[in-house]
């Protein structure tokens, strides 16, 4: 079941995907400094809008008000993933596409 507009998520939730997908135009990753390289960060968006169940997703804290406030007002939500290597990349996700794992 997708989470509808009005839902809300807890810091923490494990989520996934609900239907298979492109990844969004408008879905982004963070900065970590070239911590992890842009194919591997690819991948790893592109396998957890796919619905691979090897990555897993988690509702992310934003600390600054105004990012949250811009993420709320455009409906959407960071999300960290991680892959079975450790490889993680916080991104930025539909919740209405979301459902609870």
């Amino acid at each position: 079941m997708a989470f509808d507009g009005n839902k809300y998520l807890a810091v923490g939730s494990k989520v996934r995907i609900a239907e298979s997908m492109e990844v969004p135009d408008w879905s982004t990753w963070d900065d970590d400094h070239g911590r992890i390289s842009s194919q591997i960060k690819k991948r790893l968006q592109t396998m957890f809008f796919k619905g691979n169940g090897k990555i897993t997703a988690e509702v992310v804290y934003i600390a600054k008000e105004s990012e949250r406030e811009k993420l709320r007002r455009l409906g959407r939500i960071k999300v960290r993933l991680r892959d079975p290597s450790g490889c993680m990349l916080v991104i930025t996700a539909d919740p209405t596409q979301l459902e609870s794992a």
